[in-house]
């Protein structure tokens, strides 16, 4: 049965035998009918018509002085089992693509001593469409388990202008400032603070505060790099190590990136 469905594809890769093939779907016919407006005579329909038998597509049955010829329902079972092996196969295929973590994740952090954490990831997207998603889009991009209100989170807005903030919004109507849009300069450059003390509170003191910029670079007209750097860390005072090693950890940018990078797959 395999061999049907190879030589099947193979036989209906004919223009000439493709038509009298579709002729067939239609309706049973006889030699002379099915060469009726065709550009071939009847024995090099005889001669296709052979082909496709052999291929398993059509049968024939004797009536009168003529030979019926129809689909084989048998023969076209096993292309379309082809086919759902192949769709099965791609959506597979698919599927891993879409799940697993973006590949293109360069996550490094520094020695002990540095105090600036780097991370950065490549979309397929214009640079514009870059910018736009990750700023109109951050409420996606940040976990809501990422929470220092008493509630859970509704929303996250990031304000695009220089003096906006980025806040996480309750479902009580209860607001959490935890970042202030210090650069806003689309498409390529977004600067903002990192106004979370060690404590994992928030920090009312901006001289106490870290920064995060975030790059957009454009590789193609289609492809920009995102690099992000969160620096300055050493700001946060007493502890500021364990901001370095959280944001520098799979729960911290890592798993922003990714977050970022998935919103592109969906848009696919």
């Amino acid at each position: 049965m395999n061999a049907y469905a190879t030589s099947g594809w193979t036989a209906l890769g004919d223009p000439t035998r493709r038509a009298i093939f579709e002729r067939l779907v239609e309706h049973p016919r006889a030699v002379g009918e099915l060469a009726d407006g065709l550009p071939v005579s009847r024995p090099a329909v005889s001669q296709h018509l052979k082909v496709l038998k052999s291929a398993g597509l059509v049968v024939d049955r004797q009536a009168g002085k003529q030979r019926i010829y129809q689909v084989d329902p048998d023969g076209l079972a096993v292309m379309r089992a082809e086919l759902d092996r192949f769709w099965n196969t791609t959506l597979t295929a698919y599927k891993a693509v879409v799940e697993e973590p973006a590949k293109e994740i360069l996550m490094s952090t520094q020695a002990a001593t540095t105090t600036s954490v780097r991370a950065s990831i490549v979309v397929e997207a214009p640079i514009e469409r870059a910018f736009q998603v990750f700023t109109s889009d951050f409420d996606s991009i940040k976990p809501r388990e990422h929470n220092l209100l008493q509630v859970e989170i509704a929303e996250t807005v990031l304000e695009p202008r220089v003096g906006g903030h980025i806040y996480d919004r309750g479902v009580d109507g209860s607001k959490c400032r935890w970042s202030r849009i210090l650069a806003y300069e689309p498409p390529h450059r977004l600067v903002f603070s990192w106004d979370i003390s060690p404590h994992w509170q928030v920090e009312p003191d901006p001289a106490k505060t870290s920064e995060v910029e975030v790059r957009f670079i454009a590789e193609a007209p289609e492809r920009t790099r995102v690099e992000v750097e969160h620096r300055n860390l050493d700001r946060h005072g007493e502890g500021w190590e364990g901001v370095r090693e959280g944001v520098a950890s799979n729960e911290g940018w890592p798993l922003y990136l990714q977050r970022y990078a998935k919103l592109f797959v969906t848009e696919g």
